[in-house]
Parts: C-alpha cells; sequence; structure tokens
C-alpha cells in the first residue's frame, strides 16, 4: 500500500496533487511531493510480496485456461507424472472428437439445408472431418490382410488411395527375402498339405466312425466289468495300472501297427510323385 501524508491544514487541491503525485509514483517510481509531505509503502504482515502474488495468479489463470481449452493441465504443471499425462492425452483427444462432432453437425445442417432448398427430399452429401494418419493406417492394415488372403491389388489402386506418384512403385520382380518361400515351390507346398488332410480325414475316420470299436471292446471289457460292479470313477483312475495286464491288447496292437505303416507308406508315394 502506498499512503501519503500530508499537513492538517491541507486543502483539496493539495490533497489531490499528493494522490496524483502518488499514481505516477506506483507507475514510474517517481514522485514529486512538497517539503512538509510524507509517503510511505505499506505490505500486510505475514504476506508474500506483491510479486508472488502475482505469480500465483498468473500459475492460476494458465492452468484454469488449459481445463478449460484442453481438459486438462499437465502441461503447467511441474507435479504431473506420465500416466496423469497419458490419462489427460485421452480426455483432450475426447474433447476434441466432441468438438468435430458440433463443427460436423452444423455443417451438415446447412448442407441438407441447401439441397431441400434447391433439389428437394433428396439425398445430400455428408461433410466429414477425420485424422488423415488414422485412416491410412486402417486401409494398410486392410489390404495387408486381402493381400495375405490372396486377393491382388493393382499398381492403381495404390495410387489413388495413398496418392502415390508415377515412379513411386517398382514393378520389377522382387528378391525373394530370407525365410520367405518361393513362389515356385507355392504349388508343391499346398500340394504336401493336401496329401497330409486326406491321410487326417482317413485317420479321423478310422477312431471315429466306429470302424476300432470291435477291436476296442475286447481291450476294455475289464475297464467296462469294473463300471458295472459301481467302482468309483477316482478309484477306478488309480486301478487301470493293474488292468492294463488283464486286457487283450494284440489285435489293437496289430491294427495299429498297420495304420503306422500305410501312414509311412503312403507319404513315401507321395514325396516320389512329387520329387
Amino acid at each position: 500500500w502506498v499512503i501519503g501524508k500530508h499537513p492538517r491544514g491541507a486543502n483539496d487541491a493539495e490533497i489531490e496533487k499528493l494522490l496524483d503525485s502518488m499514481e505516477q509514483m506506483v507507475e514510474d517510481a517517481v514522485a514529486a511531493i512538497p517539503d512538509d509531505s510524507s509517503i510511505e509503502l505499506k505490505a500486510a504482515d505475514g504476506k508474500a510480496d506483491s510479486s508472488e502474488v502475482f505469480r500465483e495468479l498468473i500459475t492460476l489463470s494458465r492452468s484454469e485456461i488449459s481445463i478449460a481449452l484442453l481438459g486438462q493441465n499437465q502441461t503447467t504443471e511441474a507435479n504431473s507424472n506420465k500416466a496423469s499425462a497419458q490419462a489427460g492425452l485421452e480426455v483432450t483427444a475426447d474433447i476434441r472428437d466432441a468438438d468435430a462432432d458440433i463443427i460436423q453437425a452444423a455443417v451438415n445442417q446447412v448442407i441438407r439445408t441447401v439441397v431441400t432448398l434447391n433439389f428437394g427430399d433428396v439425398p445430400c452429401p455428408v461433410w466429414a472431418m477425420w485424422e488423415q494418419e488414422t485412416i491410412d493406417d486402417t486401409r494398410a492394415t486392410r489390404d495387408e490382410k486381402l493381400t495375405r488372403a490372396g486377393l491382388r491389388l493393382t499398381p492403381q489402386y495404390f495410387m489413388r488411395e495413398y496418392q502415390l506418384q508415377e515412379g513411386d512403385i517398382d514393378l520389377s520382380d522382387a528378391p525373394v527375402a530370407d525365410g520367405a518361400v518361393p513362389a515356385e515351390f507355392a504349388e508343391a507346398i499346398s500340394a504336401d498339405h493336401d496329401a497330409q488332410q486326406q491321410l487326417d480325414d482317413a485317420l479321423d475316420i478310422l477312431m471315429n466312425g466306429g470302424v476300432l470299436n470291435g477291436t476296442l471292446e475286447p481291450v476294455l471289457a475289464p475297464l467296462f466289468k469294473r463300471v458295472e460292479n459301481g467302482v468309483n470313477p477316482s478309484e477306478l483312475l488309480g486301478e487301470l495300472a493293474e488292468l492294463y495286464p488283464q486286457m487283450n491288447t494284440d489285435d489293437l496292437q496289430e491294427r495299429l501297427a498297420r495304420i503306422l505303416f500305410v501312414a509311412n507308406i503312403w507319404g513315401r508315394l507321395h514325396e516320389r510323385d512329387n520329387g
């Protein structure tokens, strides 16, 4: 506080002149006063100086402005961490998207009004805002999946969708990368897969089609007998080692040996035909 002291008998003009000098002193730190007048600077006891007050006001103002515009004040606070900053970025993105939706709705309403006035109740174009990087990444991921599925995309498609120029795409045959399968072996790999699938289907029919039921029933006869006698399943599991010597597995072993022999011959014949 700036306090001026004037003589007791001073008139209003002298008092106003002293006040004007005090105002100039606050602005310019320079004042001219009569010899019998005095000026004192008073500060509130226990309070910080004026510079600290203004500094706190500036910090608070910056923080509130950031919250109003961005939804967070991580950029103005020194005690923020990575987790809070990441959460703040998500809030900022949500506010940005919400603002974009408001703008899109307003522009599309204007377009709808113009189309209705000029052409009647017909479909109208839609104005939209998007983030170009996100759209490109989504399209690239989709194109990669389509290519892996066997779809061949033309150079014209890439030039149109990705804004490429003439000469950006090299149409020459690319060398085979390390670990990649050359194109000339694709047919052989497909044939190997088909042969393996046929063998798997045959084994599935043999194991699940009831062909081995007559062979497995004598083997499992002691086990079925114990189940009919009401043995608890948990006890039966512990008795399997004792029941195994009572099982007649000769026929089953012979059939399994034949199956392995046929599978081995099938593989050898297939490799010889493709060799």
